[in-house]
């Protein structure tokens, strides 16, 4: 369950690599950030907060910058297939 999430980043690359559309990205966006998201909260009860944080606005923030680095790897794998194709 650890190298799950890196194996959605690979995923991502191969849905640019492959002309898949954005939104096969988007979900496996979500689905990275749901794996994510018990491990973040486990350590987040350990650190000491603000006593005004929000568990929804970290998880926007987390869907947001997964997606984020999924379409990073998506355009790079649209990137590589046009170099490989030409």
């Amino acid at each position: 369950m650890k190298y799950v999430p890196y194996l959605t980043l690979i995923v991502s690359f191969a849905l640019g690599f492959f002309g898949y559309p954005f939104p096969f990205v988007l979900a496996v966006a979500i689905v990275s950030t749901f794996l994510l998201f018990s491990p973040r909260r486990k350590a987040l009860r350990n650190q000491a907060q603000a006593p005004d944080q929000n568990m929804f606005l970290d998880g926007a923030f987390l869907l947001a910058s997964q997606t984020l680095i999924h379409f990073v790897l998506f355009a790079f794998g649209i990137f590589i297939a046009r170099m490989v194709v030409g």
